[in-house]
C-alpha cells in the first residue's frame, strides 16, 4: 500500500514538469502567432500600398507628365521588395508555427501520458483499498459469528 502510495506522489513532480512545459510550448506559439498575425497585417498594408503606387504610376503614365515616374516607379519597386521579403518571412514563420505545433502536442501527449499512468495506480491503490476494507470487514464477521457460536 505503501508502495503504491510513494508510485503515485512520485509522479506529482513529473506531472508539474510535464504541465510547465506544455504551458511554455503553448506560450511560445502564442508568441509566434501574434508575430505572425501583425506580419500579416504588415503584409495587407504593403500590398495595398505597391496596389496603390501601380495604379498611380499607370495614371502618371497615361497623363504623360514624365517628372516624377522615376520616383514613383523607385518606390512601387521599393514595396513590391518589401512586400516579397514579408512573404517570404511569413512563408518561415508558418513553418516555425508548424514544427512548434508539433512540439506542443508532442508535450501533451507526454503530460497525458503521465497523467493516465497516474490514474492507473490510483485505480490499482482504490481497488487494493476495497479488497483490505473487505477482508477485513469479513474477518470481523467472521469473528462475529464464531463468537456467537461458540
Amino acid at each position: 500500500m505503501r508502495n503504491q502510495l510513494k508510485k503515485i506522489e512520485r509522479l506529482d513532480p513529473v506531472i508539474e514538469i510535464k504541465q510547465k512545459r506544455v504551458d511554455e510550448e503553448a506560450s511560445f506559439l502564442g508568441e509566434i502567432r501574434r508575430e505572425k498575425a501583425k506580419m500579416e497585417s504588415d503584409l495587407v498594408s504593403w500590398q495595398q500600398r505597391y496596389l496603390d503606387g501601380v495604379a498611380r504610376l499607370n495614371v502618371l503614365r497615361e497623363s504623360g507628365n514624365r517628372s516624377m515616374l522615376a520616383a514613383l516607379e523607385s518606390a512601387v519597386d521599393h514595396a513590391r521588395e518589401t512586400l516579397f521579403s514579408l512573404f517570404q518571412r511569413l512563408k518561415e514563420v508558418d513553418g516555425i508555427e508548424a514544427a512548434q505545433m508539433i512540439q506542443l502536442n508532442m508535450a501533451q501527449r507526454e503530460l497525458s501520458a503521465v497523467e493516465r499512468l497516474q490514474e492507473v495506480y490510483r485505480q490499482r491503490f482504490r481497488k487494493d483499498l476495497g479488497r483490505k476494507e473487505q477482508k477485513g470487514l469479513d474477518e470481523i464477521a467472521l469473528r462475529r459469528f464464531l463468537q456467537s457460536r461458540g
